[in-house]
């Protein structure tokens, strides 16, 4: 099975988005939706993160978004790892907001990247002095 935002190690599936396009929240969200389903196939949600860049950057830098899960069950678990692979994705898509409400929060958080910013060359400036 292709997994293109993902990769199957032993019994443990990591999945990655990136900030560009899906919030730890959005994630999480389509994660929660399908629990109880991933649950009954054995297979335990270990939690999620986002990298941290090191130090300032001059622009918005995209960071990983990785999910990890865990089969528990006996034997192989590649098969029931690649269907919780397709069940997360299909919660993405059911959970993903309609067009304006996702660009109204994609605006809201290049609000907050600007702010980031500014503060920055301000503190950046009041160190020179």
């Amino acid at each position: 099975m292709n997994l293109p935002y993902g990769q199957i190690k032993g019994t443990v599936l990591i999945m990655q988005f990136s900030t560009a396009d899906f919030s730890v929240a959005s994630v999480l969200s389509a994660i929660k939706i399908h629990l109880d389903v991933i649950e009954e196939l054995g297979v335990m949600f270990l939690g999620a993160q986002t990298d941290v860049v090191a130090g300032p950057t001059p622009v918005f830098q995209p960071v990983p978004v990785i999910a990890q899960f865990e089969y528990t069950g006996k034997g192989s678990g590649k098969d029931v790892l690649g269907k919780v692979y397709k069940i997360v994705w299909n919660g993405i898509i059911d959970s993903f907001p309609d067009e304006t409400a996702w660009s109204t929060a994609k605006e809201a958080y290049s609000s907050f990247i600007a702010a980031q910013a500014d503060l920055l060359r301000a503190r950046i400036e009041a160190n020179k002095e």
